[in-house]
């Protein structure tokens, strides 16, 4: 091998150099000393060239091999380092999402401690209001039986009135009873109206231990307008009694006259003045249908005026509501037909629609 070796170098040397080294041309003088002819020189130094380029080409093939082998490692070090680099971004990404995570525990960790906290004040609110809903439960239960109490009362003393009308009706004769201090006043409907206060105070004072919009403001209104009803009937059924009591005692005055007149001498007259009075006839009242706010079915009073003749004040005595409220009543415009009229001042009279009046009250909270 080491032979071969310098023979590729000295036929290296040969091409490149032109002549042999040192080495080599010591030994081709060797040959020649050992009496060697040229021919058989030659023929050795032409084996000994194709045994240097056989174990040339098999260096080369080696060298190839090599070279290509390092090709190969140096792309599996390349796709290995770029695998690397690869692995280690998502290292990094996952490290970065990791420390996205414990942020995201720790902030939902102090969510979970608020909304612990806040779920112990919510359930202290409910309980709060539990306890309030109980005392308010409680408050409307005596209110209720106040209620209902001063209902039965009110039905009762309506009823002994009634009937205390029709089992003992006065005897005026067509006349009105008077003392020396003026005209005597029937008691009843001020003690009516007394009554129907003292309802409508209570059913105030339950209205307002209720919100808003609360359901049982219907409920209330219904009941109210019932009592506001009942009482209108009764007022009816007693206008009814005084004015029959009135035609019985003016027929009865008139046949009593008419027999006193009788007993009269032909020529004798008697002056207008001393004739029996005309009675005045009955009262006129207005229907009134109004709407709030708070309730989705509309109400009805009668407020015992002519239509043209009620103001707002009036109305307000009618429905008898706390607190600031705009009042809108139904009118006809000549310009722009059926509209909503907004009425201010207690002294303007109320616009009419189709014989009654129509209104919408509604909460005025300061807004404007």
């Amino acid at each position: 091998m080491e032979e071969a070796k310098k023979m590729i170098s000295g036929l290296q040397a040969l091409l490149l150099n032109g002549s042999l080294p040192e080495d080599e041309q010591e030994s081709l003088s060797c040959l020649r000393e050992d009496g060697a002819c040229p021919e058989e020189q030659l023929v050795i130094i032409k084996s000994r060239l194709d045994q240097s380029m056989s174990e040339n080409q098999a260096l080369k093939k080696d060298l190839q091999n090599c070279k290509q082998e390092n090709r190969n490692l140096q792309a599996i070090k390349d796709a290995l380092q770029q695998r690397m680099a690869q692995q280690e971004g998502v290292v990094l990404q996952l490290k970065q999402e990791l420390l996205r995570t414990n942020m995201d525990k720790d902030e939902l960790h102090n969510q979970n401690v608020d909304l612990q906290r806040k779920l112990e004040e919510r359930n202290q609110f409910i309980a709060d209001y539990k306890k309030e809903m109980t005392q308010k439960d409680w408050l409307i239960q005596q209110m209720q039986g106040k209620l209902d109490e001063t209902h039965r009362k009110l039905s009762e003393a309506s009823y002994q009135k009634v009937n205390s009308y029709i089992s003992h009706p006065p005897q005026t004769n067509g006349f009105l009873q008077t003392s020396g201090k003026g005209p005597i006043r029937d008691p009843a409907p001020q003690r009516t109206a007394n009554d129907l206060q003292l309802v409508r105070d209570a059913l105030r004072s339950l209205r307002n231990s209720f919100s808003g919009h609360d359901p049982q403001h219907h409920t209330i209104d219904s009941l109210e307008q019932g009592i506001a009803s009942l009482m209108d009937r009764l007022h009816a059924i007693e206008n009814q009694r005084r004015q029959d009591r009135k035609a019985r005692g003016r027929l009865s005055g008139t046949k009593e006259l008419n027999e006193y007149r009788d007993s009269w001498p032909p020529n004798s007259k008697m002056p207008h003045s001393q004739s029996a009075p005309v009675m005045g006839g009955g009262n006129s009242c207005t229907k009134v249908l109004y709407f709030t706010d708070r309730s989705l079915t509309p109400f009805m009073v009668n407020i015992p005026k002519r239509l043209g003749e009620v103001t707002l004040r009036d109305f307000k005595i009618a429905i008898d509501r706390e607190g600031n409220h705009r009042y809108h009543f139904k009118a006809l415009d000549p310009e722009f037909g059926t509209v909503k009229e907004e009425v201010f001042h207690d002294e303007d009279v109320i616009p009419g629609w189709e014989g009654k009046i129509v209104a919408w009250v509604e909460e005025d909270h300061g807004n404007n």
